[in-house]
């Protein structure tokens, strides 16, 4: 009994994967939807932070 090889077809189906797929345009917006999302976020974060010190910051002062 002899052992096969990758015959070519199989090689061409591994460098067919290995390609790299280019996004959709549905995708790429949807990306986009999401990475705006994400900065809003942390910029309500950074805001929110921001705010809770100086509210700290008043409060400590006015007790003095």
């Amino acid at each position: 009994m002899r052992l096969r090889g990758k015959g070519k077809s199989a090689e061409r189906r591994a460098a067919r994967s290995e390609r790299r797929r280019t996004p959709s345009l549905r995708e790429m917006r949807a990306r986009l939807r999401t990475e705006k999302a994400e900065a809003k976020l942390l910029d309500t974060e950074v805001q929110i932070h921001t705010e809770a010190a100086k509210i700290r910051r008043d409060l400590r002062s006015g007790a003095l």
